[in-house]
């Protein structure tokens, strides 16, 4: 008998154990929000990105992060339709020549209130620049998770020896620039054997956020906008001299621009094959490259060089500094559903340690926007690094300033094609862009 109750009171007792075992995770899953983020992290980046997530959760186990990669060629489009439709997610990862777009549209929550509610000091937490490229008419609208984009020079030390340069006396000019081009370059007729350096990256498809002519004019002295967006400044002298010097460039290293895209390409595809197979000494891009290269071209990490881009010298007004239109970022839709469990990510993949900083660390990238992020970099990668990001001027871009871009790609590649004379190009280009203000304005 009592063998009898024993055994129905442990059979009770399980039974509600069991019963409580189901019933648990129902209730914490009632209790947790699950948010979304669409973001374009892909490649070796996704799962780098799902660790720091899953750090997130870890720390905030009341969230569920839901992250959907997305190609930067249908991001646009897709947050587009969502902005339409109301399907957006909590959290989105601008591009750079999108963002202006995004915040002309009001697509974002402005964030000053919540930096003011939880004290964020942001001049002690991100480089200015990158900040001020997040605002739109005066309204912070993301968090920014790196620097604007400036190209550097990456350079094979190998070929520079070959050509009796020196690999450890970085350039400063664009004399020096197209010195080291002319002695890389070997040509047997109009076959480019080695090539130098291509001034136009990315000019025949437009594609991308970077633009060479953006990357040469700050430092020929020129703006392509004035101070406040809203009116044309590269037509002017500096604007001409950059064109002329771009395609000058070409003829005078490789025989004209069109020679070079016919045997190499303009994107960097093409010209990364090429650099990595030795057939390119010098190659313009980003900060980002020294992670690409960890991955898909190991055997450059110890032969290459890097240096920020090179000033025009020769004209006295011109300085070392880059002007950035747009930032890339992470902004909280207006439209979000779940806006206080996405300020909690945003604050930890833009700003903290473990997130922003780890994800970066992870990509062995220094083109942070935080200031006090430390990548484990080759001193002088990271010293060029560091440079490059304290000579940007972050400017806020226009609504209109991906069309802007492109128009920009257009009149580089007509003026280097030969299909224009600089000044023939830069005139029609000021005439369309300055339309484009225009109707933005009305």
């Amino acid at each position: 008998m009592t063998n009898d109750k024993g055994s129905m009171t442990r059979r009770a007792t399980l039974a509600a154990a069991a019963a409580l075992a189901v019933c648990l995770p129902i209730a914490d899953a009632a209790a947790q929000t699950t948010i979304t983020f669409w973001n374009g992290w892909d490649g070796s980046r996704r799962p780098q990105l799902r660790a720091v997530l899953d750090e997130f959760e870890r720390r905030n186990p009341d969230i569920k992060v839901e992250s959907l990669t997305l190609s930067s060629d249908t991001t646009a489009q897709r947050f587009l339709t969502g902005i339409a439709s109301g399907a957006v997610p909590d959290l989105y990862m601008t591009q750079a020549g999108d963002f202006s777009r995004w915040g002309s549209l009001g697509a974002f929550m402005p964030l000053d209130d919540l930096v003011a509610r939880d004290k964020i000091d942001l001049n002690a937490t991100f480089f200015p620049s990158s900040t001020e490229g997040s605002r739109v008419n005066g309204k912070l609208l993301q968090f920014p998770f790196k620097v604007a984009t400036s190209m550097l020079v990456w350079y094979n030390k190998d070929l520079f020896r070959q050509a009796g340069l020196d690999p450890e006396k970085p350039i400063r000019t664009w004399a020096e620039l197209e010195e080291a081009a002319a002695k890389t370059t070997k040509r047997s007729g109009t076959t480019i054997e080695q090539l130098g350096f291509n001034t136009c990256l990315n000019c025949s498809m437009g594609t991308g956020s970077e633009n060479p002519f953006v990357e040469w004019m700050s430092r020929n002295g020129g703006s392509i906008l004035s101070p406040d967006g809203r009116s044309v400044a590269f037509d002017s002298p500096q604007g001409v001299d950059t064109l002329k010097w771009m395609a000058g460039f070409s003829e005078r290293t490789a025989g004209g621009w069109g020679n070079v895209l016919r045997q190499y390409g303009s994107t960097w595809k093409d010209l990364r094959t090429s650099f990595y197979t030795g057939k390119m000494a010098m190659i313009h891009d980003g900060p980002f490259l020294y992670n690409i290269m960890a991955n898909d071209a190991p055997h450059m990490l110890d032969k290459v060089g890097v240096f920020v881009s090179p000033m025009n010298a020769a004209n006295p007004g011109a300085k070392q500094r880059y002007i950035g239109y747009g930032v890339p970022g992470y902004g909280i839709p207006a439209k979000a559903k779940n806006p206080e469990a996405a300020w909690k990510l945003l604050k930890f993949i833009a700003m903290e340690d473990a997130g922003a900083c780890e994800f970066f660390r992870q990509q062995k990238r220094a083109d942070t926007a935080l200031r006090n992020c430390k990548v484990d970099l080759p001193p002088t990668v990271a010293s060029a690094f560091v440079q490059n990001a304290e000579l940007v001027e972050g400017h806020a871009a226009p609504g209109v300033w991906s069309q802007i871009h492109a128009r920009l790609q257009q009149m580089s590649e007509s003026a280097l094609l030969g299909q224009a004379t600089p000044e023939a190009a830069i005139k029609a280009a000021a005439d369309d862009v300055r339309r484009l203000l225009a109707r933005q304005t009305n």
